[in-house]
């Protein structure tokens, strides 16, 4: 019986849902009518899925090969200029500059050349810095006896006596 509980139930709800729906619907014409008269008839929403407004267009196969060929003749044109721009006439290609001689005169060369100090040299690493090894104190063992405090001094023979609080 259970089951025909649920069933009813879920048929009533259905109804109701579909009379909010036309309701809905009667709104959304009347709103269309107020816009300015685009489509006043009640939409086809409960009658089933509705279509996308814009189908997927083919290509035939003739349009594809035409494409294809034009694909191509592009793709030529542009290597036919890479291959133009890279093999061009000695005379179109910048000159190059010539290079510069620096002559040496008669004093200059009669003085030796002296390599500077220390040139080859390598240089010296500084020596690492030696560290003292530092002593930690162990830790402390869980295992250690307590020892018990230390009896407090007696009072002197003539002192008054101490009073804990």
């Amino acid at each position: 019986m259970a089951q025909t509980v649920d069933a009813d139930i879920l048929a009533a709800a259905l109804v109701g849902y579909q009379e909010k729906l036309k309701e809905i619907d009667a709104r959304m014409v009347d709103l269309r009518r107020r816009l300015g008269g685009k489509s006043a008839a009640p939409s086809a929403a409960g009658a089933g899925p509705v279509a996308p407004a814009t189908a997927k267009r083919s290509v035939s196969a003739k349009a594809r090969k035409r494409m294809a060929a034009a694909q191509r003749r592009r793709w030529a044109a542009v290597r036919k200029a890479e291959a133009a721009a890279a093999v061009k006439p000695a005379a179109a290609r910048p000159a190059a500059a010539p290079k510069r001689v620096v002559k040496k005169s008669p004093a200059r060369k009669a003085k030796p050349v002296v390599a500077p100090k220390r040139a080859a040299a390598p240089k010296r690493q500084p020596a690492p810095v030696k560290r003292a090894a530092v002593k930690r104190p162990a830790a402390k063992s869980a295992r250690t006896p307590k020892v018990a405090p230390a009896p407090a001094p007696e009072p002197e023979a003539g002192a008054p006596p101490v009073v804990a609080e």
